[in-house]
């Protein structure tokens, strides 16, 4: 029997921008191989996989090549499918137990805000070959278990970045984020965020650095709540609120395709 994937564009309202990822509804636990299988034939920066459980639903997150422990637009992609498709009332909170605990989403007027770890960064050294590896001087940088999160000097730099994925594979974090202040017309900061070792060059849009972006500007710019731009390609909008250890994420998402596997 063919097994339904909706495929969503998150963090944007509209369609071919933000963060794409595959999303599986499914019956019962899946086999490990054929969820690897499945996320590496979709060849998304992550595939979602969830079935119910009691108090909510079991999530995981594969992207083409490993499992993640935290994943912003895959969660609001799987949020955003059980509504659309009914599994959920419009007022029902979507609830996830994930390798990082337990995770709520729900309806935020037009959009869908998450409840998040706060990621806080404590203040490392540079690592031998980062900056080579970005081609820009680094402002600062901190580690945070998952990432390293280096500030740069400004916006233009940010953009302007062309890594080199085979160093920044080699370091031993998930991936690098990478960020500049903004003006706060209309965003407060903006990023980028690499993780080629997780088999993902560049992320088009993050929930999960956001979980440390939050923290991290609280810090410089004495304010909770921010409006960001991750400028990737696609690019997309993360408004956000750092509430002691949890950020509160918020974004919009829309329904892209369905894809009907086979096998």
């Amino acid at each position: 029997m063919p097994t339904t994937l909706h495929v969503i564009d998150a963090f944007t309202d509209r369609p071919f921008g933000g963060n794409p990822a595959a999303v599986c509804l499914l019956d019962e636990p899946a086999d490990e191989t054929w969820m690897k299988l499945v996320a590496r034939e979709m060849n998304l920066s992550e595939t979602a996989f969830l079935h119910s459980i009691e108090g909510g639903f079991s999530l995981r997150w594969l992207t083409p090549s490993v499992e993640v422990k935290l994943c912003g637009h895959a969660t609001l992609a799987s949020a955003f499918v059980l509504w659309e498709t009914g599994v959920l009332k419009p007022d029902e909170e979507a609830r996830f137990h994930t390798q990082s605990g337990w995770l709520r989403c729900w309806r935020d007027g037009d959009g869908i805000a998450m409840d998040f770890p706060a990621k806080t960064c404590e203040p490392a050294p540079v690592p031998e070959g980062l900056a080579e590896a970005l081609g820009c001087e680094v402002s600062a940088c901190g580690l945070n278990g998952m990432d390293y999160l280096v500030e740069v000097a400004d916006e233009i730099t940010l953009r302007g970045l062309k890594p080199n994925f085979t160093a920044l594979a080699a370091l031993p974090v998930r991936g690098v984020i990478v960020t500049c202040r903004g003006d706060g017309k209309p965003y407060d900061f903006l990023s980028r965020f690499f993780a080629p070792a997780a088999g993902v060059n560049e992320d088009p849009v993050t929930g999960s650095a956001h979980c440390a972006l939050g923290p991290y500007w609280q810090g410089v710019l004495g304010q909770s709540d921010f409006t960001a731009y991750q400028a990737s390609e696609r690019g997309g909008v993360v408004n956000l609120t750092v509430q002691g250890d949890r950020v509160i994420l918020r974004g919009k998402a829309v329904m892209m395709s369905r894809v009907e596997l086979m096998h």
